[in-house]
């Protein structure tokens, strides 16, 4: 048996969050991903989630690496990287064509995570294109997909673990913000 580290305890907390959100009817989970990469001794967690019935997909990712590993099970504090965690991120995906509320849906999120000082809020649109047809076409629809990511650059470790149901409130809260955007246009 070994030691949990501190990225399994935040993968355990928070999919056991999310999982009784999908059970009280509160959060739809649309997919799971727990990966270890074996090159570069990192791991990754990233689980899916939407309202039932909603648009809007909410993606909750951690991760941590071999640095961060090492300085845990040793006790090391390496100057350039801090204290060992893990890395927090949230990406939120919508239809292309949301991308001309953009000012507006950054406005909405950047309400909600305010409370988050070391939060960045990146815009992203993915374009697929189909080598058969013009790419302005693609570009003119808005692309194929429209992604918000909610960026943490502060690492975080077991101290932070009660910061789970709030972050999850504001997650909850981001989702309708960008359903409840979504359908007062449609």
């Amino acid at each position: 048996m070994f030691d949990p580290t501190i990225f399994d305890n935040w993968k355990v907390v928070l999919e056991g969050a999310l999982y009784d959100l999908d059970r009280d009817g509160a959060a739809e989970i649309i997919g799971r991903e727990d990966l270890m990469d074996l090159a570069s001794l990192s791991r990754s967690f990233r689980i899916g989630a939407r309202r039932p019935g909603g648009g809007c997909r909410a993606e909750l990712r951690l991760s941590s690496g071999l640095a961060d590993f090492a300085a845990e099970r040793y006790d090391l504090r390496l100057t350039e990287l801090g204290a060992p965690g893990i890395r927090l991120e949230l990406r939120f995906t919508l239809p292309g064509a949301r991308v001309r509320d953009a000012q507006t849906l950054h406005g909405a999120l950047s309400r909600l995570w305010a409370a988050e000082a070391e939060a960045e809020i990146c815009h992203r649109v993915r374009i697929e294109v189909d080598p058969h047809a013009p790419p302005a076409d693609a570009a003119a629809a808005g692309g194929s997909a429209y992604e918000i990511d909610v960026l943490f650059h502060e690492k975080r470790n077991e101290d932070r673990l009660d910061d789970v149901d709030a972050l999850l409130e504001r997650l909850l809260a981001s989702l309708d913000a960008l359903d409840g955007l979504e359908t007062k246009e449609a």
